[in-house]
């Protein structure tokens, strides 16, 4: 997805693609309304009308076209002169006029009407990335790839407006521009990683540059394989192919002191433990470790499976822990001291992908390559009956890779290398209505809203998905 717009009223959401199609959203309930067809290479970005009734897309094809929102069909030809690809799109505030801006030095107005252009095109130089009207349509702003540079121009003329002050101090390409809503200021980013506002009447930086950004979390040798919030909010943990568990800090992105080391493979899972004072991290070599965060060491020795540790849950009262392996083994922990609870969880077929807890603690789902879901008894009472194991699940036809409890604990999600998500009922183990299929790749992630009427979704397909349900 290259570009996501809103309609003015904020009822529509549009999508520019890769896949050479525009897309519009229903904000509300994230449904696909409509699918817009006829470019003919990847779509770069979108914008609606003000009167919401139309939208106007770029592309690599180097054309710009205008459809109807109601029917997702293109009004009239495409607009055509381009000789590069089209990086940015806007209507006028009155919808009489359309800018488009491109990789071709050149921003370009357009009667919305008759299609033809009204000035000769706007030339800046280095390639347009980004353009910006000012919220009383008089005045278009655009960035570019050349030296920092920031142009302004009469949107009715074209002609440049010249500020006493040339807007300038961006050191690179500038990526965004945007005006702030009283029309006088304007807002920059760039590629040097500031961001500053402008007096548009002066040229003069106002504000900035505001240089706190970095363009990652550098550290890692290595993918980086997982990550986990803090439960204040403050720090982040991740864990990495390089061996290591990092810590950082959430406001300066900065890695806080050395990383954590003693794994001897890939680290798969991570998080901390409620009271923020310890670090549990699994490994491909076939333990887990838990970390004092203040001290950084090991508070106990590793706690060791039969194979690699894929995942791990920490309970709700962070008393327990538990994880699954490349064995189809569980295995259930005492946080606090390391020690391993006996449990009667049979085996999985083959590696156990995800476990979780419910959230009241009493139950635990675990998702398997051999695609089923096996749902466990968490509390005592299978000391007295000698069963665990209340429901399987069986509908994915490959690897369940994730699940989730909903938060009133009726209901489990699941995603799957079949590329579906289910939906299950935890009382009866029975799949509830048919999967949900827009995927077009394996299920990576999945987790009901807060709200329990929505399911998200992950995917290799490079998306994520919202999805209304209904509980």
């Amino acid at each position: 997805v290259n570009c996501i717009a809103y309609s003015s009223d904020g009822t529509h959401i549009a999508t520019a693609g890769d896949d050479n199609r525009a897309a519009i959203w229903d904000a509300n309930t994230g449904v696909q309304l409509r699918e817009m067809v006829g470019h003919t290479n990847i779509v770069m970005c979108v914008a609606f009308s003000e009167d919401g009734t139309r939208l106007v897309s770029g592309s690599g094809d180097e054309t710009v076209r205008i459809w109807d929102v109601a029917s997702g069909e293109c009004l009239g030809e495409p607009l055509t002169g381009h000789t590069h690809v089209v990086t940015a799109v806007c209507f006028s505030p009155d919808d009489k006029r359309t800018f488009s801006s491109l990789y071709d030095y050149t921003i370009r107005i357009w009667d919305a009407e008759t299609r033809a252009l009204i000035v000769e095109p706007l030339r800046m130089d280095g390639y347009v990335l980004r353009m910006a009207l000012s919220p009383d349509g008089k005045r278009l702003v655009s960035g570019s790839s050349y030296n920092g540079k920031i142009a302004m121009w009469d949107a009715q003329t074209g002609a440049v407006i010249m500020t006493p002050s040339p807007l300038r101090g961006h050191t690179d390409t500038v990526t965004s521009v945007a005006f702030l809503p009283d029309g006088r200021r304007l807002a920059s980013a760039s590629s040097d990683k500031t961001v500053r506002i402008w007096d548009i009447e002066n040229g003069k930086t106002v504000i900035g540059p505001l240089n706190g950004h970095t363009s990652t979390m550098v550290g890692h040798t290595s993918y980086v394989m997982c990550v986990a919030f803090s439960e204040n909010g403050t720090r982040l943990v991740s864990g990495s192919a390089d061996e290591t568990v990092r810590m950082w800090d959430v406001t300066t992105g900065e890695c806080i002191g050395e990383p954590l080391k003693g794994h001897t493979d890939s680290v798969r899972a991570v998080c901390y433990s409620l009271d923020d004072k310890r670090i549990f991290s699994s490994s491909y070599d076939r333990t887990i470790r838990i970390w004092d965060v203040d001290t950084r060491a090991l508070i106990v020795e590793p706690l060791r499976m039969d194979c690699s540790v894929l995942c791990m849950a920490l309970s709700p009262d962070g008393k327990r822990l538990v994880s699954g392996s490349t064995s189809g083994k569980i295995a259930m922990w005492d946080s606090q001291t390391g020690a391993a609870i006996s449990t009667p969880f049979k085996d999985h077929e083959l590696w156990v992908r995800s476990v979780a807890f419910s959230p009241d603690g009493r139950k635990i789902a675990s998702a398997s390559k051999d695609m089923t879901i096996a749902l466990w008894d968490a509390t005592d009472n299978w000391w007295r009956y000698e069963l665990a194991q209340l429901r399987e699940m069986v509908g994915h036809t490959n690897w369940v890779s994730c699940v989730a409890f909903s938060a009133d604990r009726t209901r489990l999600v699941s995603g799957s290398h079949d590329q579906t998500v289910r939906i299950w009922d935890v009382a009866s183990g029975e799949c509830i209505g048919e999967p949900l299929t827009r995927h077009t790749d394996d299920i990576t992630a999945v987790c009901f809203g807060r709200d329990g009427g929505h399911i998200f979704s992950s995917s290799y397909d490079g998306t994520i998905r919202i999805w209304e349900w209904d509980a």
